[in-house]
């Protein structure tokens, strides 16, 4: 898949060309294991009315979800490559709203359209606050006539600048300090 090196390049000395000393600069793919959902067959109905949440792009929110448009079955699940997230795992909407945030409140199923990043040592709402950030230079990566998508591979070579755990939790309270304002 050809990437849009030239914008990468750009958006990497952005982003990376003024952090600290003591941050990390990497990517969103060494620092993160991404996936993606699925789409049980539609108008299988022993795949749908279940009691799985399934975000479609709809869903997102750009702030933690806890309800969702449509349910899936375990059948559905099982049937398809819909996968199931953690509550707390960060989600990113990759066609369309390039970009579009959630954080999952439940434990829920997403389609194909939603890139998912598993959760780990990383403060989820640093990456949250970060991707919302960077939110239109992701968006200037899509590619696409009539609707803008962009892969995980664009994702996972996108620039991440890694601060250290403190400062990750200090950021994230002082932007959720200066948004409650």
């Amino acid at each position: 898949e050809n990437i849009d090196t030239g914008a990468l390049k750009k958006a990497e000395s952005r982003i990376l060309g003024t952090i600290p000393e003591t941050w990390i600069k990497t990517t969103l793919g060494e620092c993160f294991k991404w996936g993606s959902g699925g789409t049980p067959t539609s108008g299988n109905s022993e795949y749908y009315g279940g009691v799985i949440p399934w975000l479609v792009i709809g869903d997102l929110n750009d702030s933690v979800i806890n309800e969702s448009c449509q349910t899936i079955t375990e059948q559905g699940l099982k049937n398809s490559s819909a996968k199931l997230v953690a509550e707390g795992t960060l989600l990113l909407a990759m066609y369309g709203s390039i970009g579009k945030l959630g954080i999952a409140g439940m434990q829920l199923a997403t389609n194909q359209a939603i890139a998912f990043a598993e959760k780990n040592e990383v403060e989820t709402k640093y990456l949250f606050n970060f991707l919302r950030y960077v939110r239109s230079q992701l968006t200037g990566l899509g590619k696409g006539a009539t609707q803008q998508n962009i892969s995980q591979t664009v994702i996972k070579a996108f620039p991440f600048p890694l601060a250290p755990l403190r400062e990750q939790k200090r950021i994230v309270a002082k932007i959720e300090e200066l948004l409650s304002e």
